[in-house]
């Protein structure tokens, strides 16, 4: 493994990253991939009368849904099924959740909480013993947002 220097620490390239995931108070384990943790802004312009120069500025921030995969386990899978179960039971309920990217010894890098998330469907690839491939679960969130509410005047 390739080593690099910022600041005096000793950073190793290549190391791999896992991601521990909550919903309200659930854990629902590690998990090897997340794809998705992106916002894009729609971009809104303003002419003043005749002008020829456009005002352009962010407006309405937009959130893609929030893929996690993984080697399904006993404990994540189980733990998954059964917020798949209480979402089923009550309507989906949108609450406070977080991605939490931590490095390959459990220490944390970063956290986003997803505001009024909920899942929007789950699946677990194809068996097939003969392979030798694990099965992989999918899980997609759908959220609000991870940026702090905007306060406008």
């Amino acid at each position: 493994m390739q080593e690099a220097r910022t600041n005096g620490r000793a950073l190793l390239h290549g190391m791999a990253h896992r991601f521990a995931v909550t919903a309200g108070a659930r854990d629902l384990g590690a998990w090897s991939k997340v794809s998705g943790l992106a916002v894009k802004w729609d971009v809104a312009e303003y002419r003043r009368g005749s002008s020829d120069h456009v005002d352009r500025f962010a407006a309405i921030p937009r959130f893609d849904p929030i893929r996690l995969s993984r080697a399904a386990d006993s404990a994540g899978t189980a733990a998954v099924q059964a917020w798949l179960n209480e979402v089923q039971a009550r309507g989906g309920v949108p609450e406070e959740g977080a991605v939490d990217m931590l490095t390959s010894a459990g220490v944390p890098v970063a956290t986003w909480t997803l505001r009024e998330m909920f899942p929007a469907g789950w699946q677990l690839s194809d068996f097939d013993a003969t392979t030798g491939r694990v099965a992989m679960e999918t899980l997609t969130i759908v959220h609000n947002g991870f940026l702090t509410a905007a306060q406008r005047a």
